[in-house]
């Protein structure tokens, strides 16, 4: 049995006496009174405690402590009393449940118990996903009290995930417990599995995916058409094949499919169709190049006005995928003679109005009057022309 006092006793000194009692399976809390004991209760000092303000006696089995210090602090050395002693009584104190560190519990049984008694040790783990990174998880209670927690817990760390063939593996945060990696194959290659793991208690969860290269089915025929080259099996990354239509049919869409990063053929495959335009019909006018009908796509004529009529817009057309001619038809019109005193008539019986009169009184103008504007005057003076625009409303 083991006597702790601290400090100074209650025998004459000026502090106050504070006493505990240890023994090998319990801490207890003392309680000292004076009273007359016989000097044969013997005390004899055991050593020095940590503190510097303690030390440790062996008493006998009455539980009393006889003795007086002649230091207040220290309690280097102890003398026998013949007239007083010092009595104490002792009451057992448990401990409650244990504050954890970051990250850690209980560990087994104890993380259900409510009350700890005294002497008790218990051990602390870590958290799924945390890992120790030093310090003993054993505690201890004392008088009441636990001893500090030491352990310390951090979040597991997996590492590298490994290396993926053709693609790389990308950490947006960390490889710590919780993250997660992104697996992304290269051009040209296609994954195989989940592009994405995470890092959980027992390392990198999932299997690594694999890069394979892309490969292509073959691409649909097209009706009145095919493609070229033919392959039995599949197309690799880039291949690329040329669609081409029979006689009398006009592809319309795009006439190379290449394969595509995503496994197939883009764009999509065109179609064979018949394009045929009608054969313009302009007024006063003639053709005077291309092919006489059917026109198919692509073909081209050219119109001229009869003469005496002036062409207002573009003679050359092109038969288009839609079967229209571009650009529009153009229009053969008659020349107008212009009221120099304000408005004329064209032989279309559109009204124009506008000053035709240009320059000096000896000259005189012909203007060509379209959708009622003046849109061109030819001057005349002798034998020389000019040409001047025009741009008047009605």
């Amino acid at each position: 049995m083991f006597f702790v006092c601290i400090k100074a006793p209650c025998l004459g000194l000026t502090k106050v006496c504070d006493f505990g009692l240890r023994t090998r399976s319990a801490s207890l809390i003392i309680k000292p009174r004076l009273f007359p004991v016989k000097s044969d209760f013997t005390i004899v000092e055991e050593g020095r405690n940590q503190q510097s303000d303690s030390s440790h006696f062996v008493g006998n089995g009455s539980l009393t402590l006889v003795g007086l210090a002649d230091s207040v602090m220290g309690l280097t050395s102890f003398l026998l009393l013949s007239s007083v002693a010092l009595a104490i009584t002792a009451q057992a104190q448990n401990c409650p449940v244990p504050e954890p560190g970051p990250n850690m519990n209980l560990k087994g049984n104890d993380i259900l118990q409510n009350t700890f008694p005294d002497g008790t040790t218990v051990s602390f783990a870590c958290d799924v996903g945390y890992q120790a990174a030093g310090g003993s998880p054993l505690i201890t209670c004392n008088a009441g009290s636990w001893s500090p927690v030491r352990l310390k817990c951090q979040r597991k760390n997996c590492g590298s995930a490994g290396e993926v063939s053709h693609g790389q593996i990308d950490y947006p945060q960390d490889t710590l417990f919780g993250d997660t990696a992104v697996i992304i194959c290269d051009q040209g290659y296609q994954l195989v599995g989940q592009n994405r793991l995470t890092c959980g208690k027992d390392g990198w969860e999932g299997r690594l995916p694999r890069c394979e290269a892309v490969t292509c089915r073959p691409p649909p025929m097209i009706e009145h058409g095919n493609y070229n080259p033919k392959k039995e099996e599949y197309y690799e990354y880039r291949d690329v094949v040329m669609y081409s239509c029979q006689n009398d049919y006009t592809l319309n869409g795009s006439k190379s499919l290449s394969c595509s990063e995503n496994g197939n053929f883009m764009p999509d495959p065109p179609q064979c169709v018949v394009v045929e335009c009608e054969n313009p019909k302009i007024e006063n006018a003639v053709r005077i190049e291309g092919p006489p009908p059917p026109y198919r796509y692509q073909y081209t004529v050219t119109y001229g006005c009869k003469s005496g009529y002036i062409m207002i817009g573009k003679g050359t057309l092109v038969c288009g995928i839609d079967g229209r001619w571009t650009p529009e038809l153009p229009q053969c019109q008659s020349p107008v003679t212009p009221d120099p005193n304000g408005s004329s008539h064209s032989k279309t019986g559109i009204d124009c109005s506008g000053v035709a009169l240009c320059g000096r009184s000896n000259t005189y103008s012909h203007l060509l009057c379209l959708l009622s504007l003046w849109t061109l005057a030819i001057q005349r003076e002798k034998t020389r022309v000019k040409f001047v625009s025009f741009n008047f409303a009605d």
